[in-house]
C-alpha cells in the first residue's frame, strides 16, 4: 500500500553535466493567463477568497492525480489521511479517467517520467503518462483536473513531446517508437459526465516554437537579472 506525500520539494532537473536547467512549466510561468485573471476576479466577485479556493482545489486535483498514477501501476493507495468531501472529489475524476483508458484499450508504458533533454537549450520535465494503443501506437497523455483545455497546455504538451524524442534512443524506459498521439484529458472533480474532456492533436509543431521562444524569453530575463544584481554588488 503506497501513502500519499503531502510535501515534495520542488523537482529540479540537471542536464548531463549536473547544471541545473529550468522545467517546462517554470519555463511557460512567463506567460500571461487571462482565464485565471478572470476566475479569480469572478471568486472575488463572489466574497471568495481565490488563494484559499484555488490551494484546495490544486490538493484535490493532486490527490486524483496521484490515484489515477496509483491505478495505472496497480499500487492500492493509503487514502486514510484523506477528508471523505476531498476524496469524494478525486474519485469522481479518477473514475472517470479509468472508464476512458479502459474503452481505449491503452497499455501503460511509463507514468511520471522525468526527462531533461539531451542538447541545448536545455531543460527538463515530466510526463504525466506514456501509453502504447491498440494499433500499438505511441500516446503521450497529460493529465488536467483544471475547468478547460487552454492553450499553454498544449505549449507544455510540446515539450514533453520533445523530451521524448530526445531520450527514446536512450532510455530503455520509454519507448524506441516515435509519438503518433498527443492527448490532453481533462479530467474534472464533478460528478457529471460533462466535467470530462479529451483532446487530440496529431502535430504540435507551432506550439513547440511557442514553447523554444518563451524558453529564449525566460533565460534573457534570468541574465537580466544575473547582471543587474552583479552590477549592484559591484
Amino acid at each position: 500500500m503506497e501513502k500519499f506525500e503531502k510535501t515534495k520539494a520542488h523537482q529540479r532537473y540537471k542536464n548531463v553535466e549536473g547544471v541545473i536547467v529550468p522545467g517546462v512549466t517554470t519555463v511557460l510561468g512567463i506567460l500571461n493567463k487571462p482565464a485565471l485573471l478572470a476566475w479569480a476576479w469572478k471568486l472575488g466577485m463572489e466574497g471568495v477568497d481565490f488563494r484559499k479556493f484555488k490551494d484546495r482545489a490544486a490538493d484535490i486535483g493532486t490527490i486524483a492525480h496521484w490515484l489515477i498514477e496509483c491505478h495505472l501501476r496497480g499500487i492500492e493507495p493509503d487514502t486514510s489521511d484523506f477528508a471523505p468531501s476531498d476524496l469524494g472529489k478525486a474519485e469522481n475524476a479518477v473514475i472517470k479517467f479509468m472508464s476512458w483508458w479502459d474503452t481505449s484499450k491503452f497499455t501503460l508504458v511509463a507514468s511520471e517520467k522525468q526527462l531533461v533533454a539531451v542538447s541545448d537549450p536545455f531543460f527538463g520535465g515530466t510526463l504525466d503518462i506514456l501509453a502504447k494503443d491498440a494499433d500499438g501506437k505511441i500516446a503521450l497523455v497529460d493529465l488536467k483536473t483544471s475547468k478547460g483545455i487552454y492553450d499553454e497546455y498544449w505549449y507544455q504538451l510540446s515539450a514533453y513531446a520533445e523530451l521524448y524524442e530526445q531520450n527514446r534512443h536512450f532510455d530503455t524506459t520509454i519507448h524506441e517508437d516515435e509519438l503518433s498521439r498527443f492527448i490532453i484529458c481533462r479530467v474534472g472533480k464533478e460528478e457529471s459526465d460533462n466535467d470530462f474532456e479529451i483532446q487530440e492533436r496529431q502535430s504540435l509543431t507551432n506550439e513547440f516554437d511557442v514553447f523554444t521562444k518563451c524558453l529564449a524569453l525566460y533565460e534573457a530575463l534570468k541574465g537580466t537579472k544575473k547582471a543587474k544584481k552583479q552590477n549592484k554588488e559591484d
